[in-house]
């Protein structure tokens, strides 16, 4: 892959990253205030996970290239950023599993399942938030040389 897609994939990777955040916050802050679950609501939660999902297996399909051609020099110059990226691909697993564990909760009628689903959205957006903000730190610090 060449560096010019590998970048631009590198970024579309990211957008839709943030455009899966946001659409996780909505379900996080309607399960919050209202006792009543709308279609929107359970809607935005599974189009999120599903967008991070779709996020996720980009980052995967772009691993061999960034294995290959961007991480042997930052552990040679930069291993701390090495680091983040390893602890942004942990949390970025994290947060599919938390958000897709939260939509499906959300497909039980009781208020328990409802709490349930918010915490684990909850979660997942966090782990979420945490892993865009090292991915720009690495993007940032480590942008590749090839």
């Amino acid at each position: 892959m060449s560096g010019a897609v590998f970048a631009l994939l590198e970024r579309l990777h990211g957008h839709l990253g943030v455009l899966a955040l946001a659409l996780l916050l909505h379900p996080v802050i309607s399960l919050r205030r209202r006792g009543a679950l709308t279609v929107w609501g359970r809607r935005s939660a599974e189009l999120g996970a599903g967008l991070l999902t779709l996020t996720f297996a980009a980052g995967w399909a772009l691993y061999p290239t960034y294995r290959g051609s961007v991480k042997p020099g930052l552990l040679r110059d930069l291993p701390s950023v090495a680091l983040r990226f390893e602890s942004k691909e942990h949390l970025a697993f994290f947060a599919v599993a938390l958000a897709l564990g939260g939509a499906l909760a959300l497909r039980g009628r009781s208020a328990n399942a409802r709490r349930l689903a918010w915490w684990l959205l909850l979660m997942g957006w966090i782990c979420g938030a945490l892993t865009a903000a090292l991915g720009l730190g690495v993007a940032g610090l480590g942008t590749p040389a090839f």
